[in-house]
Order: C-alpha cells, then sequence, then structure tokens
C-alpha cells in the first residue's frame, strides 16, 4: 500500500504556499482523510489501519473542509460566554 503525502492534496499545497502550517495532530488527521478518499471511501478500513474508533473518524469528517485545512486542528472546548456571577461577594459571604 502507498503512503500518502499530505502536501499531494492540491489545496494542502496552496495552504502551504500561504505560509500556514498544520500541526502534527492536523497532518495525522488528513492521513486519515486522504486514507479513506484514495481506497475506495471505506471508513470501517480507514479506522481499522490507522486504530481509531469510527465516532472519531466521522466527527473529523463533518469538520473537513477541503478549501480550508485548518479545519482539520484542535478548536477550545470552553463556552463562548461564560456566565457572571449574580451574587457580590459580600452578599455571598453573609448567606454562609
Amino acid at each position: 500500500m502507498r503512503t500518502i503525502r499530505w502536501e499531494e492534496l492540491p489545496e494542502a499545497r496552496q495552504l502551504a504556499g500561504l505560509g500556514k502550517r498544520l500541526s502534527r495532530a492536523a497532518q495525522t488527521r488528513l492521513q486519515w482523510m486522504l486514507f479513506y478518499f484514495f481506497n475506495g471511501r471505506n471508513a470501517l478500513r480507514t479506522c481499522r489501519h490507522f486504530g481509531i474508533s469510527r465516532q472519531t473518524f466521522y466527527r473529523w469528517m463533518r469538520r473537513l473542509d477541503r478549501h480550508d485545512l485548518t479545519t482539520l486542528e484542535e478548536h477550545s472546548h470552553r463556552p463562548r460566554q461564560v456566565r457572571q456571577p449574580t451574587w457580590t461577594p459580600a452578599l455571598a459571604e453573609r448567606v454562609l
């Protein structure tokens, strides 16, 4: 079986030309996608080959945008808006 290099994807070459770099984890995820597309779109075979769960594979497959490979980068799980406390510290102290 032939090893697929992430530079072979035209979008990846274009991305590299713009000076953007993919992290090692994103390059690994790109390898998953390339293997999937070049081997008959067989998700089960891809998951067995790389030793990942199908749930993980399909999660990254949903996120993939062929024209923006930075979608394979990890993003924060923190909520965008965090609730502000409604009690003042003095009020909380009085309750305690």
